[in-house]
């Protein structure tokens, strides 16, 4: 018989298999690999930087790479923060060193790994320290032997020669969320009876969108379309931003146009921002706002947006380890 005698789940007392209960997180999960949540098992120094790093508690996905496990998924928690030590340097040279929470399955077929004391505890899983990788690496399975094992990048660790304390800035934060959520908001506006006479910054056009912004959400993303700003003058520019909430501002887009003294013209404005949303924001409702200004006190130009402006907000939320 070439199936899997039991599959998941039958009853009648029925024996299944590791496999089988491996196979069904690969399913659940569409075989995606990394940490569940944005916080957890992220790489830190020690409270006074020390010798060792710890590891933040949480849980991963990691992917079995042993032969036989073919679309089979651990799934793993660490409860509390796991201390690890990690090597001096010499003066001979700095070194990079890769963090990994790594399957050591005895029970795989072709596995190295020794049976535990009590195979009912294990343990099965362990943050190891892979040394002296190449610079830049941020992957385990690209390094030569490695590509066979089952685990989990966490970090990077880069050390310079004649050091034996690790400091925040010696860490690399290589995570990824296994199934980032995401989501999206879009909204159509027609523009205001506005105009845009001043060199300081003042709201304009006048549209805004209130987001909803998700508990979960790490980033904001969006794109932002005004069409039909009428520009007046010649030789005169806008810089116009957009703010989220009361603090939060992006880089300012630039929309420099030449056109004939006494004309009218209408001008397609297009641009992006990205915002990283503070906790405080999360799970809050906020407001998306234009602040523009003229460039040139000097030019006697002008801007301005009526009824027939339209304006185009696009939303992208997503969750991310940074």
């Amino acid at each position: 018989m070439s199936w899997d005698s039991v599959p998941w789940f039958v009853g009648g007392g029925a024996e299944h298999s590791p496999e089988v209960a491996r196979l069904l997180a690969y399913a659940a999960t569409s075989g995606a690999e990394g940490v569940v949540s944005p916080g957890d098992l992220k790489v830190l120094p020690l409270d006074v930087p020390g010798s060792s790093v710890r590891v933040s508690l949480g849980a991963a996905l990691i992917r079995s790479r042993a032969a036989g496990g073919t679309a089979q998924t651990y799934v793993a928690r660490n409860p509390i923060e796991d201390v690890v030590p990690v090597a001096a340097t010499g003066s001979a040279g700095g070194r990079s060193d890769l963090i990994v929470a790594q399957i050591e399955d005895p029970f795989m077929a072709g596995e190295p790994w020794q049976d535990p004391a009590d195979p009912k505890v294990g343990p099965y899983i362990f943050t190891r320290v892979i040394s002296n990788v190449p610079a830049g690496t941020t992957t385990l399975q690209g390094l030569s032997g490695y590509s066979g094992r089952s685990a989990v990048v966490l970090a990077r660790i880069d050390l310079p020669a004649s050091t034996g304390t690790v400091t925040a800035g010696m860490i690399v934060d290589l995570r990824k969320v296994a199934l980032p959520r995401s989501s999206r908001a879009l909204s159509l506006q027609a523009g205001t009876v506005a105009q845009l006479n001043a060199t300081t910054e003042v709201s304009f056009p006048q549209n805004r969108l209130d987001v909803a912004i998700p508990e979960w959400a790490t980033r904001l993303t969006g794109v932002v379309t005004a069409n039909g700003i009428l520009q007046f003058g010649a030789d005169e520019a806008m810089a116009t931003r957009v703010r989220l909430g009361a603090s939060l501002y992006s880089a300012a887009t630039i929309t420099d146009q030449d056109a004939n003294a006494g004309d009218a013209q209408t001008r397609l404005t297009l641009f992006g921002f990205t915002f990283d949303v503070p906790p405080e924001m999360r799970g809050t409702t906020q407001r998306l706002t234009f602040w523009s200004r003229r460039l040139y006190a000097s030019s006697t130009g002008r801007f301005a947006s009526n009824l027939s402006t339209q304006v185009a907000f696009d939303v992208f939320f997503e969750e991310s380890t940074t």
